[in-house]
């Protein structure tokens, strides 16, 4: 029996995310991750910050993620990486560990590719960082890697553009979301209190 996937059952990114209460859960419970005890993980170095390197990586993975296929706003659309950088200056996030989380993803990923195709992840053809990408979602590591980086693309499309994502109210006006009043305004954002 052939997998069917949402796409292919008419079943676009809204209404899954509409239909299935995804979008819910997704905003009320943030990944809990962990590296240990995941066979075939090891990092030599511990990359410390959002390098040129590391961005094009994750923004990558966003939009693999969030793809620019006509189904709703792509990840780039959503301003997701400089959301996702924002969002990593969260103290509660940082508390959390998910800046140095990401960004060992990030590395992993990179070093997987090199050391399975002799290639950057960053070269790779779509379809080949599609294939990476579902063989690090077998582990689960790479599970809690990719779902975190959807909790925040999420939450880019559905926070308020204050906070660096949606802008444009991009994300809303797909989902057809009139936000509550009033609305926050820079420097009266949660963090400001």
């Amino acid at each position: 029996m052939a997998t069917e996937y949402a796409y292919e059952s008419g079943l676009d990114r809204r209404a899954f995310l509409a239909r299935s209460g995804a979008l819910a859960f997704l905003l009320t419970a943030k990944p809990q991750f962990s590296w240990a005890d995941d066979e075939g993980f090891s990092l030599a170095t511990r990359p410390q910050d959002f390098d040129v390197i590391n961005r094009a990586i994750i923004e990558s993975v966003q939009l693999h993620l969030f793809p620019d296929d006509g189904d709703g706003p792509s990840a780039k659309d959503l301003n997701a990486y400089s959301y996702l950088l924002w969002a990593m200056e969260d103290p509660d996030n940082r508390a959390d560990d998910d800046r140095q989380f990401v960004l060992q993803g990030a590395a992993w990923l990179e070093d997987l590719a090199d050391t399975e195709l002799k290639r950057s992840f960053l070269v790779l053809s779509w379809d080949e960082q599609e294939a990476m990408l579902a063989r690090i979602a077998k582990s689960r590591a790479g599970e809690n890697w990719l779902s975190l980086l959807l909790y925040y693309l999420i939450e880019a499309l559905t926070l308020d553009p204050v906070y660096g994502g949606n802008p444009d109210q991009i994300g809303w006006r797909w989902l057809e979301h009139q936000p509550g009043f009033p609305r926050p305004v820079p420097g009266k954002t949660y963090l400001d209190f």
